[in-house]
């Protein structure tokens, strides 16, 4: 330990004759609390002008203050990431004003307090995450007129409401963890909505926080894009009529819908997008047993059609009749359908864990020619389209 800090003094805290270096990323990771960190961090910001900072903090209830830095003229920090070290006073310094992104990690204070107060403070925040913070299901209450935040993103934080009140500049918002009531105020340039729910343990014993009506209150927001993951044994969609109409919104994903499932929840949702024009559907195999559901739910009437729909995706198919059904029901509800793409394979999420970055991994399978022949022909019986291009792999 004593090697590690005289190199690390030696790096950080050189002599002043030393020739000027410039840090663009620095990522310091601590097991408890060090005389030297304070004077570590401001030096590689205030004298070496750090770009982007990471600090994690294990055992330790040490935090550093940003005020420290008010006096430096060399600060240049724009990415912050902060795990278990934030400190409360952190919003008031200049340098915390002057930064574009945040990321606060096991933050275990009030979520609603942390958020609005940071906001209200760094003018200049573009990208907020949270991640592993709150408790006992808080609600996240989010009012900022004066804002300029583009991305919000929760993960893992233990809220229970999402109240979007007024975010003047949000175009992104993602949310992973479990089920929650999302609702919508002044937030009119919003875009891109992804969620990704998994139900576990006694969370799941109130089906109705799985309902997708619970996912659109308050004003419609403008969405242009909406990704939506549900997960987990217990989980449950309630079809509930969705009273909010996305009128704006052009590609929907659904991604590891379960196998024992049945799709009608799916049509409630395409029927609140009139303007879809790109919808994929994951389906991952499950333990459990594909019953009747999927069968007799190729059977209920579906009368809604969608007019703007121009691409079909079904990753995870595997040519069963049900699975065939959907595809088919989509096709002759969809006048002007230009591909329909079914494929093996399934989903994953990128490296930075990025909620909208969904990557499809193919799986290649081993059409026998007859069965290739027998699903082509089942979905397009009684279908006339002499432009519509089917790609079965």
């Amino acid at each position: 330990m004593r090697r590690y800090v005289k190199r690390l003094n030696a790096f950080l805290l050189p002599r002043t004759n030393v020739q000027q270096r410039s840090i663009k990323k620095l990522r310091l990771q601590t097991f408890g609390t060090s005389s030297c960190n304070d004077q570590w961090i401001t030096s590689a910001i205030g004298r070496w002008g750090v770009e982007d900072l990471e600090l994690v903090v294990d055992n330790s209830s040490w935090c550093y203050d940003f005020r420290l830095l008010d006096k430096c003229e060399n600060v240049r920090l724009k990415r912050l990431v902060l795990s278990n070290c934030y400190h409360h006073d952190a919003p008031k310094s200049l340098t915390f004003q002057r930064l574009t992104a945040l990321t606060l990690c096991k933050e275990c204070s009030h979520i609603s307090h942390v958020c609005c107060y940071i906001l209200r403070n760094c003018v200049q925040l573009v990208d907020l995450s949270l991640k592993y913070s709150g408790h006992n299901r808080d609600s996240l209450h989010i009012r900022v007129p004066k804002s300029k935040l583009k991305n919000l993103q929760l993960d893992n934080c233990n809220v229970g409401q999402v109240y979007l009140t007024s975010l003047p500049c949000l175009e992104a918002f993602a949310c992973r963890g479990q089920p929650i009531e999302l609702h919508y105020g002044e937030v009119p340039r919003l875009r891109h909505v992804s969620l990704n729910f998994l139900q576990t343990g006694d969370n799941a014993k109130d089906g109705s926080l799985c309902g997708l009506s619970k996912l659109f209150l308050g004003i419609p927001p403008p969405l242009e894009y909406l990704a939506l993951q549900l997960r987990g044994g217990q989980m449950w969609i309630k079809p509930a009529a969705i009273r909010s109409q996305l009128n704006h919104l052009k590609k929907l994903l659904f991604a590891n819908v379960a196998m024992n499932w049945d799709t009608f929840w799916i049509l409630t949702l395409l029927a609140a997008a009139p303007a879809l024009e790109s919808l994929h559907v994951h389906f991952v195999n499950n333990s459990e047993k594909v019953g009747a559901a999927g069968s007799l739910d190729v059977q209920v009437e579906h009368h809604q059609h969608h007019h703007h729909l121009k691409e079909l995706m079904v990753i995870g198919f595997g040519g069963v009749a049900w699975q065939t059904g959907f595809v088919k029901r989509i096709m002759r509800a969809s006048p002007i359908l230009e591909r329909v793409h079914l494929l093996d394979g399934h989903v994953v999420e990128g490296e930075d864990r990025e909620l909208v970055g969904l990557k499809i991994v193919r799986r290649r399978r081993e059409w026998h020619e007859c069965e290739r022949l027998e699903v082509l022909n089942e979905l397009t019986d009684g279908i006339r389209s002499p432009h519509l291009e089917i790609v079965l792999e």
